[in-house]
C-alpha cells in the first residue's frame, strides 16, 4: 500500500473515534456555529492527508504534544498548525512546507466566540504551533517532511458547551484512547524518533512503555528553553 493509501486509512480510523463529552474530533464533528459548514469536516481531513501522506514512513522525528487545541489542529485540521499557515497568511509557515496543492481552507466562523479582528479576517494563530515549526525549521539541516506533528490526545478537548473556544487537560482515560491511535502513527514510521513536548506528553508516553526523548513545552516563558532543548536533538541526529 502506497504512502497516500496509507495515510488515508489512518485518518479514516481517527475519524472514527467516538469521543467523549467536551470533545471535539476535527475530522468527524461538525459544529454549528463554529464550523463555516458541514463541508468543515471534509477540509479538515483532506488538509490531514495533504500533511501526513508525504510524511509517514519517511519522517525522522515525531514531535508529539498533549492535545489539540482551538487555535490548531481544532479548525486547521492539522496538528500544531494553525489555519494561518495552511492558508498562508503566517508570517513565516507557508503552504508549501505543510503541504503540496496549493494553500488549505479555514473551516471557523469570523464571528466566533472572543474575536478579535485577525482573527476574523484570517482565522487562528496559535503561538505554541509558531515557535514548533520555527525551531524544527531553524537550523535548516532539516526539510519540513522529515517532522510530523501529532497530539498524545489527537481530539480537543475543551472545558464546557457554553465556551467550546477554551482547551482543557485530557482525563487519563483519554490519554489512554489517544495512545492506541498515537502507537498506530508510530508504526507507520517506525524509524522516526519520538519526541515528547511537555511534562504530560512524556508522562504519558513513559507510562505506555514508548522510548521517546524530550522537550519542555514552549508555553508559559519556556520557550527558549524549547527550542535549546529541540537544536540538541536535532544537531545530534544531524552529525550521525
Amino acid at each position: 500500500m502506497d504512502r497516500h493509501n496509507l495515510a488515508a486509512a489512518f485518518i479514516k480510523r481517527v475519524s472514527d473515534y467516538a469521543t467523549l463529552e467536551n470533545v471535539i474530533n476535527p475530522w468527524k464533528d461538525y459544529v454549528d456555529g463554529y464550523d463555516i459548514g458541514p463541508e468543515a469536516v471534509e477540509i479538515r481531513r483532506n488538509q490531514l492527508l495533504r500533511y501526513l501522506a508525504p510524511r509517514i514512513c519517511v519522517a525522522r522525528f515525531i514531535l508529539i504534544a498533549e492535545a489539540v487545541g482551538y487555535q490548531g489542529a481544532r479548525f486547521s485540521g492539522v496538528p500544531l498548525t494553525s489555519e494561518r499557515m495552511v492558508t498562508g497568511n503566517h508570517p513565516f509557515v507557508k503552504p508549501p512546507m505543510i503541504f503540496d496543492g496549493g494553500p488549505g481552507g479555514r473551516t471557523s466562523l469570523p464571528d466566533l466566540p472572543k474575536p478579535n479582528r485577525m482573527q476574523a479576517a484570517y482565522g487562528f494563530s496559535e503561538p505554541t504551533a509558531s515557535i514548533v515549526w520555527e525551531a524544527a525549521l531553524a537550523s535548516g539541516q532539516w526539510e519540513p517532511t522529515d517532522f510530523i506533528f501529532w497530539n498524545i490526545y489527537p481530539f480537543h478537548p475543551f472545558k464546557s458547551s457554553q465556551d467550546m473556544m477554551t482547551n482543557r487537560t485530557p482525563t487519563s482515560a483519554e490519554l489512554s484512547v489517544g495512545m492506541k491511535v498515537a502507537n498506530e502513527l508510530f508504526n507507520l514510521s517506525p524509524g522516526a524518533e519520538i519526541v515528547a513536548i511537555g511534562r504530560k506528553a512524556a508522562e504519558t508516553l513513559m507510562l505506555h512503555h514508548v522510548n521517546h526523548l524530550s522537550v519542555p513545552h514552549p508555553a508559559n516563558g519556556r520557550a527558549n528553553l524549547f527550542r535549546s532543548a529541540l537544536k540538541n536533538i536535532l544537531d545530534s541526529a544531524a552529525g550521525h
